[in-house]
């Protein structure tokens, strides 16, 4: 779990974590330097419950990205347990109380890498449900195509999110993580479709609350000007984020321990795209 400055709604995911029908699980904290009370309730929890094994401060590098990137390296190197199952937690949703039973079910299945991840349900800030799925604004299964996964990082939400072990091993986390310009969602999808699988679960797992400070947006319908304003106010934006993804994406496949023809023609698209990139979509 990630946290910063959450305690307006911190209790009610912990609660929906602790109320799992799955039971056998560890939970491993990084607070990115809260400046409210989120830190005292998880202690206040973390005394009642000794699944709760640790809390980091995050001191080194900060932001969203980092802070995730902090816990995983944590789990990474410094514990002894060799878990089965991953699950990655934000600080103000709500967790259906059968998602990890439900997530784990498939994952016992499979023996390559594999990640899944479900649908959501839209909370209001005040924790009423909204009657709206993601999966209303946009298809949110990319399953079928790698490729989709890969080039797309808005539909993969991590706190739907749950791998096995096999994946685990392949995940590569530097002393870096301040240079992350990929988030740890979106560096999970990429990584579990260049070595192994991915599926996708139709039922929404987790209720996702929208306060408007959100740190992932949420897919939009623009019309013709719509369009246009965006362009004209954000392209400078745009165009940097493009360029850190695209290092980034050349990063992921550099560090992996697996070389394949996806990879190889993963690499294609980025150096070349063109024409080189219609003979790859021609081989699909």
């Amino acid at each position: 779990m990630a946290t910063y400055n959450g305690e307006k709604y911190l209790k009610q995911q912990l609660e929906s974590i602790l109320n799992q029908t799955y039971t056998d699980w560890d939970l491993y904290v990084s607070d990115d330097g809260s400046s409210d009370n989120t830190v005292k309730l998880l202690e206040s929890y973390m005394y009642k419950d000794d699944r709760i094994k640790k809390i980091l401060h995050n001191n080194k590098y900060h932001g969203a990205f980092n802070n995730f990137f902090n816990v995983m390296k944590y789990v990474k190197t410094s514990t002894d347990v060799n878990y089965d199952y991953y699950f990655y937690c934000d600080q103000d949703d709500i967790w259906v109380n059968t998602k990890m039973e439900t997530e784990i079910n498939i994952l016992s299945k499979k023996a390559t890498p594999c990640l899944c991840y479900s649908n959501l349900n839209f909370i209001s800030e005040d924790g009423n449900d909204l009657q709206i799925k993601m999966s209303d604004y946009t298809n949110l299964d990319l399953s079928k195509n790698p490729y989709n996964i890969f080039f797309s990082y808005r539909y993969i939400w991590g706190t739907t999110i749950a791998h096995n072990r096999s994946l685990w091993d392949f995940v590569y986390i530097d002393n870096y993580t301040g240079k992350y310009n990929i988030s740890h969602d979106n560096y999970l999808g990429k990584t579990a479709v260049l070595v192994g699988e991915v599926e996708y679960i139709k039922d929404p797992l987790v209720m996702y609350r929208r306060t408007g400070r959100n740190v992932s947006g949420t897919p939009g319908r623009y019309g013709k000007f719509g369009v246009i304003k965006r362009l004209v106010t954000k392209l400078p934006k745009i165009i940097n984020q493009h360029a850190a993804v695209y290092w980034d994406n050349l990063y992921l496949l550099d560090e992996l321990k697996v070389k394949n023809d996806f990879c190889d023609d993963l690499r294609t698209l980025i150096m070349n795209g063109g024409f080189d990139a219609l003979k790859i979509i021609q081989k699909i």
